[in-house]
């Protein structure tokens, strides 16, 4: 009886798909958000009159169900979308596998045809030996009886080179047809993945030509900012290069795809926290009141942190076992919370609830619902009176329960208390295209890319241009010649505010020559945005001591002593430069010492912390000096060190 159900079922499954009607479609435009995409692909089908079931297959494994959007162009109308796993039909990385045997033919080829090669050689090399080349003695005389002797030695060496080379040739080509055969073994080996159908309801009053269009987001797609700052000499403007490192392992390959580049990020939770009163009293924290409503699953969320609290007391509680369960309350996997109260567990697609499980405490099972859940557990009575603690040896479990805990947490968190946050972290599980037009949104921005591109699903960084703009920019240097004797030449940046940049990386090109990597961190940036383009060997520097300046002697019960610096500045290049100069002098900390600035040598003096600072202009192919001078008095007996 049981196999004639599993049959119907079987029968009624196939026919119910053999009345849904295929759409084809293609990937025409992705949105890529700094985490997740969303894909839209269209497609046109003929609709007869009535009720259709319209499948879109072979879709991406990572379709959200919960973020699918059908439109379409005609007279019909959409009653209803569905989405569904199809695990009988399962995507293969096929074109890498038809590569990759490719290549092998191509290698066992070379290796077939090195042996021929080898096989022949030896053949003459064993007729040479048996001396068929000469058959007997023909009367020959003794000169050219050594000429076919000298003939055949100088045939049999050649040979000899020859077969090594091949031997050496097909030593080669056999290592290589091994790591390729390894490496098929390995992409054949990798678990498939199923794929997404979309099925769709339509309804139509008579037949048509129906345009459709699908949109949906997957999670394994993103993008990065970078940049490149070009700066030709310090008379011309910036040039900035926007671009963005493009990757995605979506399963779909995106090929000729209209790309927009958007800033938002969807993934995130979008719903505003909720504070509450601090209520202030003597003893323990106590926990804020949640939200009397609790939240519900959220297909988004990939991964969970938080921290686990004793509800009375407001304690971290250690070793908490969370559990991840899928729909069915499967457990799919677990993980445990560190001597803080902290854990952090990742969320595959088919994971629902979080089951946190503690003695001595009323076990909680909570929705996935936001990327960090906070849990307050609360004493169970009845589980309390069951509880034994051992009096000796290890303990049965390193949990604890109302006012007893056990003697290895106590020494674990004496440990943790000598050690720094280090523990804390041991602990936890751990081609040029340029954008048309740039989308203000009301809380994000978005780049449209002006030519189709391809990325495909391979997981990295695939490069897309977004902006090439010409900054309004001035140029100055800075040099601490105490310190580094190199200038370092900063360009300030206005008019920045309308490029909708982002904190990235940023690689220095000036005077036509790569000067190095680094960060466009636009926090706390104001009106003018300073980007260091690194050291400039146009520039040199010098601080050498003054000898007629030094000097030391004693006044009654104190020492004096004088020092004097001379700064030089050359500038070797074509244009002159605005540099800033900084230095210092001393400054006392207690009253037995006096220091006295002798020479400022037109420096903007800074008393409160001793900086001198000189704003110059530094001609072309000239030298500029500056000095300055101090004096120190102490106790003749003390001693300081004043270089």
């Amino acid at each position: 009886m049981r196999y004639i159900l599993v049959a119907l079922c079987l029968a009624s499954t196939l026919l119910v798909r053999s009345a849904e009607k295929p759409v084809t479609t293609n990937i025409s435009a992705v949105k890529v958000f700094l985490s997740g995409a969303e894909v839209t692909r269209t497609g046109k089908v003929e609709l007869p009159k009535g009720t259709s079931t319209l499948v879109f297959a072979g879709l991406s494994e990572e379709v959200d169900p919960a973020n699918i959007q059908v439109s379409g162009t005609g007279a019909f109308t959409i009653l209803g979308v569905q989405h569904r796993l199809n695990y009988l039909e399962e995507k293969q990385d096929r074109a890498e596998v038809v590569v990759l045997r490719d290549r092998i033919k191509a290698i066992e080829e070379d290796i077939e045809r090195q042996n021929s090669m080898l096989s022949v050689v030896e053949r003459e090399d064993a007729r040479l030996a048996k001396n068929e080349v000469v058959a007997g003695d023909q009367g020959l005389t003794l000169s050219q009886l050594q000429s076919i002797n000298e003939y055949l030695r100088g045939r049999q060496e050649a040979l000899a080179t020859k077969r090594m080379e091949i031997k050496r040739t097909l030593a080669t080509l056999n290592e290589q047809l091994g790591k390729v055969k390894l490496q098929l073994a390995q992409v054949q080996g990798k678990k498939t993945r199923p794929t997404s159908e979309v099925v769709v309801e339509v309804s139509a009053n008579a037949p048509v030509n129906a345009g459709l269009t699908l949109k949906y987001m997957v999670r394994s797609a993103g993008w990065n900012p970078s940049y490149d700052i070009r700066v030709d000499d310090i008379t011309r403007p910036m040039q900035l290069t926007y671009k963005a490192q493009v990757y995605q392992s979506t399963g779909e390959d995106w090929d000729k795809v209209q790309l927009a580049l958007s800033s938002g990020e969807p993934n995130k939770d979008a719903i505003m926290p909720t504070i509450y009163p601090w209520r202030l009293d003597f003893g323990v924290p106590r926990p804020a009141p949640t939200a009397s409503t609790p939240q519900g699953y959220n297909a988004n969320v990939r991964d969970v942190r938080g921290i686990i609290r004793d509800t009375r007391t407001g304690e971290p509680l250690p070793f908490v076992n969370v559990v991840l369960t899928d729909a069915s309350g499967v457990t799919i996997n677990g993980t445990t919370s560190n001597m803080e109260g902290y854990y952090a567990i990742a969320i595959p697609v088919n994971g629902r609830s979080l089951r946190f499980d503690y003695i001595g405490y009323t076990t909680q099972q909570l929705p996935i619902s936001s990327g960090t859940m906070n849990v307050n557990m609360a004493e169970s009575a009845s589980q309390l009176s069951e509880v034994v603690i051992a009096t000796g040896g290890k303990p049965a479990s390193y949990g604890y329960v109302a006012g007893v805990q056990t003697k290895s947490v106590q020494r674990i968190r004496k440990q943790r208390s000598d050690q720094d946050d280090d523990l804390l972290y041991e602990m936890e599980a751990a081609n040029t295209s340029l954008a048309g037009a740039v989308a203000e949104r009301a809380t994000s921005f978005e780049f449209a890319i002006s030519v189709p591109y391809t990325i495909p699903s391979d997981g990295k960084s695939h490069q897309v241009g977004v902006q090439e703009q010409e900054l309004t920019s001035t140029y100055k240097y800075y040099c601490t010649p105490k310190l580094d004797l190199d200038a370092f030449l900063f360009a300030q940046v206005t008019g920045w505010e309308g490029l909708n940049l982002l904190a990235g990386p940023a690689y220095i090109y000036f005077e036509g020559t790569y000067v190095g990597e680094s960060l466009l961190d636009l926090a706390g940036v104001g009106d003018t945005l300073d980007i260091s383009l690194g050291r400039d060997k146009g520039v040199t520097v010098q601080r050498t001591k003054r000898k007629d300046f030094s000097q030391r002697q004693v006044v009654g019960g104190k020492r004096v002593e004088s020092v004097g610096w001379e700064i030089a500045v050359r500038n070797n290049k074509a244009q002159p430069i605005d540099l800033v100069i900084t230095d210092q002098y001393p400054v006392a900390v207690r009253s037995e010492i006096e220091v006295k600035l002798d020479d400022n040598g037109g420096a903007q003096v800074n008393t409160e912390k001793g900086f001198l600072t000189w704003k110059v202009k530094v001609e072309p192919r000239t030298n500029q000096k500056w000095t300055f001078g101090y004096s120190v008095k102490v106790p003749k007996e003390r001693m300081v060190v004043l270089e």
